[in-house]
Formats: C-alpha cells, structure tokens, sequence
C-alpha cells in the first residue's frame, strides 16, 4: 500500500502513523519515495523514521509548507535531527512539534532565522530546557514571526508567554494561569493576521479571551482552558468573534481550591448556549472530550442553533493540538 501511494503524482499530503508495519508490510526507506509533498505530518514516528527525516526532506525541499511531528514523549527527533534538516525548511509555512523532548529553542531558532515567513508555529511539551526568554528575545531582535497567523505554545510555569510576542519579562505565567496582560499585548502585536490562539494546560483569563475576540479581526479558532466562569459571560467574550468556527474550551471549576473539570453533560449545555448566541460562521464548538457541530434549522422565521454529532473523517485539530 504504501509503494503505491508513493508512486501517485498527485499525492501532495501524508499525514502516516510513522511506526513501520508489522512483519515487514513496510520499511522506513519506503517513505522515501513520497515526492513533491507539500504537507508531511508524522504520528509516533519510530526513531529509524525519524533518521530518514534529512534525506526525505531534502527530497521535497522544494515543495514542503508544513511539517507536522507529534510524539507521547520521544528523544528523538532532537536538536542535531532538525538542525541536519535545515537546508530543505527553508519553504515551510507551518511547523508543529509535540512531545519532543529532546527539542530546544536553539534548533528551532535556527530555523526561524532561516525563514521568516512562518505562518502557523506550535511548540508542545518539548524539552524541559527549552529558553523561552532566550526564544523570544531572537525572535524580538530578528524580527521573526512578523506573518504569525496561528500560534500554540505549551511552556515550563517559569517561563513568560510575554516573551514569545515582545521580548516582555518573564514574570506573567504562574501555576494560576496566565496574566492578562501578558496575552494582551501578544495580541496587540498580531491582532491584524492571528487566525487561531491555543493556550493548552494554563489556566486564560475571561477577559483575555474577549479581548483576544474584540481586537483580533482574522481570528477563527480559539483553544483554551477556563476556570469558573459562568456561561452568559462566556458567551458575550465569544460573540464578538465575527468570524469564529472553532472553539474548543476546557473547562474548570475550583472545588475546596482543588481544579476539577466540569462535568461533561455540564459543559454541553454551556456549549449550546454559546452555539445559541454565537454567528454563523461557528461550525464546531467542543469541551472536555467532545466536539459538537453546530447545526441549522429555521423555525417561525428564526434560525435555530442546537449542536449534532461530529460528522468529519479527519480527527478534530482541537485533540490535535491537546495530544501531548
């Protein structure tokens, strides 16, 4: 199956489960014959496919605008992978890195520095010593980012979200979450061309979330984790996204000062409501483990909103995102 695929001349995007078949069904090296892909998204790889990485991008270095490597907790891909890599990066729009443990911000610093038109960047759970401070300064004093439209970024507490957009101090994300004014002014300074903000495993502000709605025109999905926040004022932050068609919500509640999630069927009715008051250009709106699609019908000369099973082959970008 998979020398046949290889050889469509059509086939511009691979998304594979990277582990190689059982009993020989395929090898590594077969993957080397997928040509002119402009998206390669690699799920678990196996480190023997990670080491053909090099070789397979150099052979769609021409092509390639999105690479996508997704890991539970794998040392490898690592620094000196990526950085062998850099050569045939130079065309890439999108780069999503999960579970890299062994990443830090000195691979793919370089490869910013070596393409400043990325437009889509998500760094989750790479390694523990990844310098966000250093990170953001580069990316502040090269002025890198400059075409960011999406970013998700899961970082050590220590670090300072603040940095990735102006080089801010590195006081503003906390056990509690993250500071308002933090995420302010990374929004102030992409609020033209952001079209997706994730912020998984902290704890965003209501009014973070609004403000991210009022001020960012192009912004089409939001991921994010709330904490006690009522449904009517959750509903106003999001109706001010004209042009929302995804969100997905964690959401929390503090019982006796512990963080508990709410209770699924809780959520859904929270859902429903937003769905109710939000424009129609919300497609999927989620929470907790689920995705609904928002769907239509029209009665006494008003449009009803109610949410329907998730109908789309492709697993939904907010687990996507949520996978590490």
């Amino acid at each position: 199956m998979i020398q046949e695929l290889a050889s469509l001349n059509s086939l511009k995007e691979l998304e594979i489960n990277a582990k190689p078949g059982a009993f020989g069904a395929w090898v590594p090296e077969d993957l080397l014959g997928f040509r002119n892909l402009q998206s390669l998204t690699l799920i678990m790889p196996a480190r023997s496919v990670v080491e053909l990485l090099p070789a397979w991008c150099r052979e769609n270095k021409d092509t390639l605008e999105s690479l996508v490597i997704i890991c539970k907790s794998a040392p490898y891909p690592n620094d000196d992978i990526l950085q062998s890599m850099l050569p045939s990066l130079q065309n890439i729009r999108r780069l999503h890195l999960a579970g890299c443990i062994k990443v830090t911000e000195q691979s793919v610093g370089n490869i910013l520095a070596d393409n400043c038109r990325i437009q889509s960047l998500a760094l989750e759970t790479c390694s523990p010593r990844f310098n966000m401070g250093l990170f953001a300064s580069d990316c502040e004093a090269q002025k890198r980012l400059r075409f960011l439209t999406s970013i998700s970024l899961t970082v050590p507490t220590s670090e300072g979200l603040i940095n990735v957009g102006n080089g801010g101090t590195d006081e503003f994300i906390s056990y509690e979450g993250v500071d308002h004014e933090a995420i302010k002014e990374l929004i102030d300074l992409h609020a033209s061309t952001l079209r997706r903000i994730g912020i998984q495993r902290l704890i965003v502000p209501l009014e973070s979330m609004a403000y991210a709605c009022e001020k960012c025109s192009q912004l089409e999905e939001i991921f994010a984790t709330l904490c006690g926040v009522g449904r009517d004022a959750l509903a106003q932050a999001l109706v001010a996204g004209k042009r929302l068609r995804n969100v997905h919500l964690t959401l929390m509640t503090d019982v006796a000062g512990e963080m508990r999630p709410l209770h699924l069927l809780t959520a859904q009715e929270i859902c429903q409501h937003i769905a109710r008051n939000c424009g129609d250009s919300l497609q999927l709106i989620g929470s907790q483990t689920r995705v609904w699609q928002v769907t239509r019908s029209f009665s006494t000369g008003q449009t009803v909103r109610t949410l329907g099973p998730y109908s789309g082959q492709q697993i939904p970008e907010q687990f996507l995102m949520m996978r590490a």
